[in-house]
């Protein structure tokens, strides 16, 4: 089953689920998803694809909980192809949201940077 069968199945079944719960819940949860989409705005994200979301929410999850992040961190937590990883870190790169380093431990290797 490829991804985006897969991640349509699952919005489907959460918009199946959240029409049958209590309007208190129904209303959460459109503000939840109602502040993500605003976020994906603010940082520039709502014109890339769901796949490239995700590689970036890895970047910025991987950040967040061990203050650092290469490509190889990427590519084993998002379970996409280095391929794939690495062209939408290049897009990401020319379009000023992600910044790439190489690693001062490892020459080999190239941390990850946000844009602020």
């Amino acid at each position: 089953m490829g991804f985006n069968k897969l991640l349509y199945l699952v919005t489907l079944y959460f918009l199946m689920y959240y029409l049958l719960m209590p309007s208190k819940y129904t209303k959460d949860l459109t503000n939840i998803l109602e502040m993500l989409w605003n976020i994906e705005k603010d940082l520039n994200l709502a014109s890339y694809s769901e796949t490239e979301k995700k590689v970036y929410h890895v970047i910025a999850w991987h950040l967040s909980t061990y203050g650092n992040c290469n490509i190889t961190d990427v590519i084993q937590n998002s379970g996409f192809s280095r391929s794939t990883v690495y062209k939408t870190i290049k897009k990401f790169e020319q379009a000023n949201l992600v910044y790439i380093q190489q690693s001062q431990g490892d020459k080999r290797e190239f941390n990850l940077i946000l844009a602020n």
